[in-house]
């Protein structure tokens, strides 16, 4: 499954992992397609499988961060508390991503605390590499 490859859900407990798949949608998305854009509604966060994504912040076509890592996760506003997406999300190829609803992963981590825990804790730094790799960039 994609998510062993993601760091996001190293340790989460197999029930939850089940659970979380379950309701998740795989999804294609063309070169050129937007997969969502500033300001939407942060409704989904997203796994890549294949492909390669880039987010984009400022002015059109400033991309911030690359990925083509399978495994990775993005979108992560809609886990966050924030209502909106924070930047535009583009696919530079042919990308196949897992889709997940916010409300269902939420419910999933308030019912499973030791889960939760340790999913914050990589979120927190995934969010942390992905904000020294911004800092990389503008040097």
């Amino acid at each position: 499954m994609y998510l062993k490859q993601a760091d996001l859900f190293w340790g989460l407990s197999q029930d939850f992992i089940r659970h979380l798949t379950a309701e998740a949608t795989k999804q294609t998305f063309l070169p050129g397609d937007k997969v969502f854009c500033v300001d939407d509604p942060a409704d989904y966060f997203y796994v890549l499988i294949q492909g390669k994504i880039r987010l984009m912040v400022g002015q059109p076509g400033q991309g911030v961060y690359i990925s083509d890592q399978i495994g990775e996760a993005f979108g992560w506003s809609a886990l966050i508390g924030r209502d909106n997406y924070s930047a535009t999300c583009i696919c530079d190829q042919t990308a196949v991503l897992l889709k997940f609803d916010k409300g269902h992963v939420l419910r999933l981590l308030d019912q499973d605390t030791q889960s939760a825990a340790i999913f914050f804790k990589h979120l927190a730094g995934a969010l942390g590499d992905r904000l020294l790799h911004l800092y990389q960039t503008v040097k």
